[in-house]
């Protein structure tokens, strides 16, 4: 097979690897990250770690001890159990975009996200056979209440889909709204299982901030997975120089599992990438470019140094419409994410606008590549029907194989066949109305919405979610939420 940690290229030498390792080890001692929760202040200086105001000093002795407790894999719970799977086990996590304001097609074009527009990705990433894993805020519903929408969103994911998912969760107080709707799905009573996966991200450079730590501690406190992502852009948030860019993303990273580690020894935590480049000419953000496939690259490389599950990658581009841009930055993404045996990709579908917008033409494009990149990782065949030998023997020297029987029985099963791309000659194609890729695509995300299927939800449990959405909504927002 092709695409496994065992196959991925190595991008840093091993002495590359302690370089980054130890200028990283430097950074925690040396200059330290301001930790804005007084509680996970007060947690760690009591682990023995110094804390001068706000900011925390972490000893490289006790951030590997801290790594060590957290699991290499763990079992992610379904409501449907069949779709339990085993994160870092060799199993790819893919899901949709995530958290865009704005919702695009060529129906209705770019507007505001919507509630219905969410429940639509959800529901794609349902049908879609190269997703296996759902993320809640596929789209943000901007004209929902701020403090509330959060629960609308979690219950669209759980009720349009049965997949694995990642929550919401930007706060302490939405992350355990989350974690008590998981509960709800799961019997009311998760005990030690792990249902959800929640993305922290450090205020780069070298700041936890009070909400990330909140949400943070909410999930490592009962069990759920943590996905620690220092979101870097080289010359902005982070050092212009990639080595740099990774030494501080190993150290913002390192020190968040620590923490998730102090709060529950053996809580699951994912090691996260997300690294990109800043364009110098306008300020945004640069993706699909060289510095993000060796940030995808360098990032499995250090995961699996760390014995930590990898998220990273994704169909990321910075272009603002379905082109040849938006094209060749994700296919290099996706690539890149593929080939370094990522376990769990966050965006692979959907994304454009460099994450503002969730583009339904661009959800069927990148679900295109995911299929051909999913038959490549399957490799090729070797049984005897595949060598053909008799077929060869029958047919015989200038024998026509498009005609031979051996062909119709099987090219449906060996040749992958695209539902979106098409070869014919220019003649036929321009006859045909000469439609462009963008058209087709937008026909097959709504055949893809077509053949969803309802997983359906026991109408007990959809009615206790609907309650505890409703008691939430009447309660006034807690005070570190707004």
């Amino acid at each position: 097979m092709l695409y496994t940690p065992e196959h991925a290229p190595r991008l840093l030498t091993e002495e590359q690897e302690e370089q980054v390792h130890t200028y990283a080890m430097r950074i925690l001692e040396e200059i330290g990250l301001d930790v804005l929760h007084e509680e996970a202040r007060q947690l760690l200086e009591k682990a023995g770690q110094k804390v001068e105001g706000e900011r925390v000093y972490f000893d490289r002795g006790f951030v590997m001890e801290q790594l060590a407790k957290a699991p290499h894999t763990f079992t992610l719970h379904a409501r449907n159990p069949d779709n339990t799977t085993e994160v870092g086990g060799g199993t790819t996590l893919w899901m949709g975009v995530g958290g865009p304001p704005f919702l695009s097609d060529l129906d209705e074009g770019r507007r505001a996200g919507t509630l219905e527009g969410h429940d639509t990705i959800i529901k794609l990433t349902q049908a879609a056979s190269p997703l296996n894993c759902a993320q809640t805020g596929a789209c943000e519903p901007t004209k929902m209440d701020v403090n509330t929408r959060h629960l609308d969103m979690e219950y669209s994911t759980l009720r349009w889909s049965d997949l694995p998912y990642t929550t919401y969760g930007t706060s302490g107080p939405k992350a355990r709204d989350g974690i008590e709707m998981a509960r709800i799905v799961h019997g009311g009573d998760l005990g030690d299982r792990t249902a959800l996966m929640g993305v922290v991200n450090s205020v780069s450079p070298l700041i936890w901030d009070f909400r990330m730590v909140d949400a943070m501690i909410a999930w490592a406190d009962s069990n759920q997975a943590t996905v620690v992502t220092p979101f870097l852009l080289g010359g902005a948030t982070a050092a212009v120089s990639v080595a740099g860019g990774l030494a501080q993303q190993v150290a913002e990273a390192l020190s968040g599992v620590a923490l998730a580690q102090t709060v529950r020894p053996g809580s699951p935590c994912l090691y996260g990438s997300f690294f990109q480049a800043t364009d110098m000419r306008s300020g945004a953000p640069a993706l699909g470019t060289p510095e993000s496939i060796f940030g995808v690259f360098a990032g499995a490389q250090l995961a699996r140094r760390y014995g930590l599950p990898f998220r990273g990658g994704g169909g990321l581009c910075s272009s603002n419409a379905v082109d040849a841009q938006a094209a060749a930055e994700s296919s290099f993404m996706l690539w890149a994410t593929m080939l370094a045996g990522t376990d769990v990709v966050l965006h692979a579908a959907g994304w454009l606008e460099g994450g503002l917008t969730a583009s339904l033409e661009k959800f069927a494009l990148d679900v295109e590549l995911l299929e051909q990149l999913q038959v490549q990782q399957r490799g090729i065949g070797f049984s005897e029907e595949e060598f053909a030998f008799e077929a060869l023997k029958e047919l015989g020297p200038g024998g026509l194989w498009l005609a031979a029987q051996h062909t119709m029985d099987h090219f449906r099963e060996w040749q992958y066949i695209s539902p979106l791309f098409i070869t014919q000659d220019f003649t036929t194609w321009s006859a045909a109305g000469g439609e462009e890729t963008a058209a087709r695509a937008n026909r097959r995300w709504k055949k893809l919405l077509e053949a969803y299927e309802d997983p359906g939800i026991d109408p007990d449990v959809d009615a206790e979610l609907i309650a505890f959405m409703d008691r939430r909504k009447s309660e006034p927002p807690p005070d570190d939420d707004n």
